[in-house]
């Protein structure tokens, strides 16, 4: 990619254009493990290119999502901030509550978080586990809604409890996204929550088999497809050296659950070639599973004349919010900033 990132911001945050309803929201996520200000850089691009938002990652061990954003946010006007991650075994939901309710009064309409059970290797790491996922996620919602919305809470819920808790809110409360994989959280998220947040790895077949499954709960609950939001993360090596990019991406997939990363990649990986693989003991054998078609089903790999047919590619499975994870160096992603921003994809139709 080029080095004259000042010049493609500003050459497109000067163009007329018509973003209208029928584009996909596209956002920059951050993982949570790089330099909060090293970033700040791609933030401002972001801003300036008409990018729609910033995801922003908690792992625990690393950064926290409630210090970024609210650098983030006090340095921006209009972008978007999702906090994703948020789960209990952090930090209680009363206090998660007092933080969104704090963010969302210094930025009001820009605020957005994104929940969960964690992932379980981190939050072994707190002295905790992850039991009953389904009723422990839809617990952290309900009482943060509630929580946000000003109502006294009293009682207990799965890990924590509340007594003459009341909150009192000075801005309109946040969305409240839940973040999911697999079939029963997907339809948990259809059915209580704001919207979906799916993760990085996502093939095109899985997003788009579960934007179909989405939209025949939220038609069964009665709840509106308008405003419930489907985003996904996408892990973007933008690159000339395409081996070398997907040389990354196959390093990067083997160190996660073996499970859940075939999961996702439905229709790339058949069903138990990567468990057994990894359950075989030989690190080569899980990596030969991670063939160019299969990374490339999987993740934003492609030079930068291919951007645009890529992001396409993804609008196609109906979601509503692109969230790139770029994985350069922080100082390049400005000018990749405003490649995407010229390359907005058109929305699928709603059905």
């Amino acid at each position: 990619m080029g080095t004259n990132a000042d010049a493609r911001v500003r050459a497109t945050a000067s163009r007329t254009i018509d973003w209208g309803l029928s584009l996909v929201r596209l956002s920059l996520s951050f993982t949570g493990f790089g330099s909060i200000f090293a970033d700040l850089p791609a933030v401002l691009a972001a801003e300036e290119c008409g990018l729609d938002g910033i995801w922003y990652a908690e792992h625990i061990c690393a950064h926290d999502a409630v210090v970024p954003a609210t650098v983030y946010l006090r340095e921006t006007e209009r972008l978007e901030l999702a906090l994703m991650g948020i789960n209990p075994a952090g930090r209680h939901p009363g206090v998660t509550a007092m933080e969104l309710a704090s963010l969302a009064e210094i930025a009001p309409g820009r605020v957005r978080a994104a929940i969960g059970t964690g992932v379980p290797d981190m939050v072994a790491k707190l002295g905790r586990s992850i039991d009953r996922p389904i009723a422990s996620t839809v617990a952290l919602h309900r009482a943060l809604s509630s929580a946000l919305a000003g109502v006294e809470l009293t009682g207990g819920y799965p890990g924590f409890g509340f007594e003459r808790y009341q909150l009192n809110p000075l801005a309109a409360p946040p969305a409240l996204d839940i973040m999911a994989v697999r079939p029963k959280m997907v339809e948990t998220a259809a059915r209580y929550a704001d919207g979906v947040c799916l993760s990085a790895g996502s093939s095109r077949a899985y997003l788009s088999e579960t934007v179909r499954r989405v939209e025949e709960t939220l038609a069964a609950a009665g709840r509106s497809r308008e405003s419930f939001r489907i985003s996904v993360v996408v892990p973007a090596f933008i690159t000339e050296d395409i081996d070398g990019a997907r040389t990354q991406v196959a390093s990067l997939l083997s160190t996660f659950d073996a499970a859940t990363t075939e999961y996702l990649a439905a229709g790339a990986i058949p069903p138990g070639v990567l468990v057994a693989a990894v359950a075989s003991g030989d690190p080569a054998a899980a990596l030969e599973v991670f063939t160019p078609d299969v990374i490339d089903a999987v993740a934003m790999v492609c030079p930068p004349d291919g951007v645009g047919e890529s992001l396409a590619a993804y609008a196609q499975t109906g979601v509503d919010e692109v969230a790139i994870a770029p994985f350069m160096p922080p100082g390049q992603v400005p000018d990749l900033v405003g490649l995407l921003a010229e390359n907005r994809p058109t929305m699928a139709a709603k059905s």
